[in-house]
């Protein structure tokens, strides 16, 4: 791995723009005639800098971030003569790298937060360590550092999104009500940091399979080859989207983790494996509903084909999945009591919903079926609730 020394200050600046630098100090005035620290558009015009000069070598044995140069081989042959191309480039382009936190040669290496070796790509020990040190939460500001850090190792973690359901919801509420399920949460996320797997590298001469499964609450994915994951999805379920069946959300399921993991998956054949029986003659089902047919469509031009697979075999993405349906399993049994005041509000704010009411109290005949009671929205007698609403599934 190769460091760049002053990365940004090795880009002159342009003649015009250099008396857009100035800047004064107690001992006189100044301007950069090199690209200063800090100027808006310092980071895309080194990273384009970056991508011209090793244009040529990118992603087939070198990676660039910024000032990260991270040259990768099969062998140490041929790793001394990447090595030679890369220190060719910087001698053309006259880029200087800072050589005592360069390494060559290097069994492992620690990039951008992880550890890549010839096993493939793991978290960074250190990272871990302090998530797992991370004192309980007791305000926002500390629950979005957290959300922060954890969140960047969520494609390790199965069933991330589900795990962290309770601590997304805390970060949607207008004050800060932390509680047991929040709690619960927080340690099994933390739980779930210390055992994060070594993510295989991609083959992309071998078959990838997809293996997707929803639950009432939450939709995961695993991608993996050779029984080994390479890559995780997971996303926790709108209200709107927990009221659709199973089939629907198993669709939804092999949708979403197809359109996240397209760089591994456009351009060639792939398996889906899902626990839905009938979602394995999708491709050969007549699509009755606009909704099944847009959700069809946005699987046109990949090349796959889908295997049923019982969930008791789906064990990778069908556990962490039902997590937050048993933890919404136990506030079924208690008493829930409608509170009209809030679903009258929560109607009010409604975008479509106001729409409709603006133009029955212009022209009641504008939208059949429908009607005012006081600041009431009917439907044919029955009270009016968005679709979107949450209290729907205590209604249920």
């Amino acid at each position: 791995m190769i460091d760049l020394k002053l990365g940004y200050h090795q880009i002159r600046m342009r003649k015009e723009d250099v008396p857009k630098t100035a800047f004064r100090t107690h001992e006189g005035h100044y301007e950069f005639l090199v690209m200063p620290f800090g100027l808006t558009n310092a980071h895309a015009t080194y990273q384009a800098l970056m991508n011209k000069v090793f244009k040529p070598y990118l992603r087939r044995f070198v990676l660039v971030f910024f000032d990260d140069i991270l040259i990768y081989s099969k062998s140490e042959v041929e790793h001394w003569e990447h090595l030679k191309k890369v220190l060719e480039v910087l001698q053309e382009h006259q880029l200087r790298a800072n050589l005592t936190k360069c390494c060559f040669a290097q069994a492992s290496v620690e990039y951008l937060g992880h550890v890549v070796s010839k096993e493939g790509v793991a978290a960074d020990h250190s990272k871990i360590e302090a998530m797992l040190k991370w004192p309980l939460l007791k305000n926002l500001k500390a629950l979005r550092g957290f959300m922060g850090l954890t969140g960047y190792y969520r494609r390790f973690v199965k069933e991330c999104s589900n795990i962290a359901w309770p601590l997304t919801e805390q970060l949607k509420k207008d004050g800060f009500l932390w509680g047991e399920a929040a709690t619960s949460a927080f340690e099994s996320l933390k739980k779930a940091m210390t055992t994060v797997p070594v993510l295989a590298l991609p083959d992309f001469t071998q078959t990838f399979i997809v293996e997707t499964d929803a639950s009432g609450y939450g939709l995961g994915a695993v991608l993996i080859q050779n029984r080994r994951p390479i890559a995780y999805f997971s996303q926790v379920l709108t209200a709107r989207a927990r009221m659709k069946s199973v089939y629907e959300r198993e669709l939804m399921a092999i949708v979403l983790a197809i359109q996240k993991l397209w760089p591994y998956l456009l351009g060639r054949h792939f398996v889906v494996r899902t626990d839905q029986p009938s979602l394995k003659f999708l491709l050969e089902q007549r699509m009755v509903t606009k909704e099944h047919q847009r959700w069809l469509s946005k699987l046109l031009g990949y090349d796959f084909e889908i295997q049923y697979r019982p969930g008791v075999e789906n064990k990778a993405t069908d556990a962490l999945s039902r997590y937050m349906e048993e933890l919404q399993t136990v506030a079924l049994s208690v008493p829930w009591m409608l509170d009209w005041e809030a679903i009258r509000e929560e109607s009010a704010r409604d975008e479509s919903l106001g729409k409709i009411r603006t133009e029955l109290l212009k022209e009641p005949d504008s939208h059949p079926g429908y009607s005012m009671e006081g600041d009431n929205l009917l439907y044919q007698g029955r009270f009016v609730m968005p679709r979107t609403s949450i209290h729907i599934p205590n209604l249920l």
